[in-house]
């Protein structure tokens, strides 16, 4: 506003004033009385108030570009502080998580940096065999695991997990537990599995001492009332969760806080095999009694 207000500048718009408001003057009185001593105040007065005005009209025109100007870079800082904002939000989200479970930085970063083109925590078109590349990731850092799979036993042999599986076994850990939760239309699947000899030889070579049990959705409902039917998903260390949506492609990640429905449903399975009430079956690891 300095520069467009300089001193030369206003001195040309008042005096372009005062010769306006003198040549209405000039015409108003006619030619012949214009030099006459009788009309020296209002040629003085004229060329005063022109000058007055000219300087004005600058001025209000000056104040209104700037007016304008100021409230569009109010609405651009105002989108930008939005911005910024959800930014700043989003950072401060990544970063709890990243402290909150130091163990698993190294997962969580790798699970941070696929999201951030997407909403946060949730990465698209994840594929099973990424899926198992972010799994592995989690098991390298890990002293836990427990798992829900919602595919009868098959599924491991048809996704060639293997080398998944083989990274859990592999990995020592306090404890290591998996729920298979087929629903109502894949039990004959599920109890075909059980009987397969090869497939249970495959299933246990590669996935080691993991506690695996094993129920249908309808008894889950029937005998944990209230509880929502899980997703498909992993949990290190009661912390790191990764869920994930084959059909859709989508993976999830988040930390599992105490009384989450994924930390809740492994207490209240460890709850029932303390006590020999669990509802779940176990998936057997003797082979030749499957086989009978």
């Amino acid at each position: 506003m300095a520069s467009e207000l300089s001193p030369w500048r206003l001195i040309g718009v008042a005096f372009l004033g005062a010769i306006a408001l003198e040549a209405v003057l000039l015409f108003s009185i006619g030619v012949a009385g214009t030099f006459s001593v009788r009309q020296i105040p209002s040629h003085v007065a004229a060329l005063t108030v022109g000058t007055i005005g000219g300087w004005l009209y600058e001025l209000f025109r000056e104040l209104h570009s700037t007016t304008k100007a100021s409230l569009q870079q109010l609405t651009a800082l105002s989108a930008s502080v939005e911005a910024l904002t959800g930014k700043i939000s989003y950072q401060d989200k990544a970063l709890s998580m990243l402290v909150s479970c130091p163990r698993h930085n190294e997962a969580l970063t790798a699970l941070i940096k696929a999201s951030m083109s997407d909403n946060f925590k949730n990465i698209p078109f994840v594929g099973v065999a990424e899926y198992f590349d972010l799994l592995e990731l989690a098991i390298a850092h890990s002293d836990g695991y427990q798992g829900v799979q919602r595919r009868p036993l098959r599924w491991y042999r048809e996704r060639s997990a293997a080398s998944y599986l083989e990274d859990l076994r592999e990995r020592r850990m306090r404890y290591k537990t998996r729920l298979i939760i087929v629903n109502d239309d894949d039990v004959p699947a599920m109890e075909e599995d059980l009987k397969d000899k090869e497939l249970l030889k495959f299933y246990w070579s590669h996935t080691g001492s993991v506690d695996t049990y094993w129920i249908s959705v309808s008894d889950f409902e029937a005998n944990l009332p209230g509880h929502p039917v899980p997703r498909d998903f992993a949990l290190y260390d009661r912390m790191l969760l990764i869920a994930y949506d084959e059909p859709r492609q989508i993976l999830s990640f988040d930390i599992a806080r105490e009384g989450s429905p994924e930390r809740k449903l492994f207490e209240i399975h460890q709850q029932h095999v303390l006590h020999k009430t669990s509802v779940f079956k176990k998936v057997p690891t003797d082979i030749a009694a499957a086989e009978s």
